[in-house]
C-alpha cells in the first residue's frame, strides 16, 4: 500500500468513510510492521514494505536493492608452510573451535599456494569425533594457485560439518606437491 497525499479538511466538513479510509490507509502505509522485530524499508518515494526479523545470528546486509537478512560467516586462515617445501603428513596444523561457534557448520573450504607443482591435497579432520569433513579433498592443481579453479572442487560431507565447543580439527596434508610454499587453508563456518 503507498502513501497518499494527506486530505485537507475545511470547516464543518461531514466526515465520510471514505474520509476515514484514506487516512487508515496512509497510516498502514507508514506503519508495516506486524511483529516485535519487525523493519521496515521503501520500496519506492511512497511505499514500505516489512522486513520481519531475521533468525538468531544472521545480520542486516544489502541486496543492492532492499536490505536482507544473512547468515554471519566467520572464517579461519592457517598458514601451512612458508619458505620451506611442505612435506605430506597429518597434523600439519591443529586448532580448536571456540565457545562463539559451538553448533555451527563448515560451509565453505578454500586453499592456496605462493609456488609448486603437483596436486596439492589436504582434508580437514575433526580429531574429536574422529572424522573426516571433507568427502572430496581439497585440492589446488598443478601448476595453479587456488583451489578455486580445482578439476574436482572441495566437497564437505553435511553429515559431519557440524563442530562444538573445545573440538579439535587437523589440516592433513595427503599430497604436498612439490616444492609448495606458502600454502594457506581457508575455512568458513555459519551458525545453521
Amino acid at each position: 500500500m503507498s502513501y497518499s497525499s494527506p486530505y485537507v479538511f475545511t470547516a464543518l466538513e461531514l466526515l465520510t468513510a471514505a474520509k476515514m479510509n484514506a487516512i487508515q490507509n496512509n497510516i498502514s502505509a507508514i506503519f508495516v510492521g506486524t511483529t516485535a522485530g519487525d523493519m521496515d524499508y521503501y520500496v519506492s518515494a511512497s511505499a514500505k514494505q516489512r522486513l520481519a526479523i531475521g533468525a538468531n545470528g544472521y545480520h542486516l546486509a544489502s541486496s543492492g536493492s532492499a536490505p536482507q537478512w544473512v547468515a554471519n560467516v566467520r572464517y579461519m586462515s592457517f598458514l601451512i608452510n612458508t619458505d620451506v617445501a611442505l612435506n605430506s603428513g597429518d597434523d600439519a596444523v591443529r586448532f580448536r573451535i571456540p565457545s562463539a561457534m559451538n553448533g555451527w557448520n563448515i560451509v565453505s573450504v578454500a586453499m592456496s599456494r605462493k609456488s609448486g607443482t603437483g596436486i596439492l591435497t589436504v582434508q580437514i579432520r575433526n580429531v574429536t569425533d574422529s572424522v573426516d569433513a571433507l568427502s572430496t579433498k581439497l585440492t589446488v592443481d598443478s601448476g595453479e594457485g587456488d583451489s578455486l579453479t580445482a578439476a574436482t572442487p572441495a566437497v564437505i560431507n553435511t553429515a559431519l560439518d557440524d563442530v562444538a565447543t573445545g573440538d579439535q580439527f587437523a589440516l592433513d596434508v595427503d599430497v604436498a606437491g612439490t616444492s609448495t610454499l606458502y600454502a594457506f587453508v581457508e575455512i568458513g563456518f555459519s551458525k545453521p
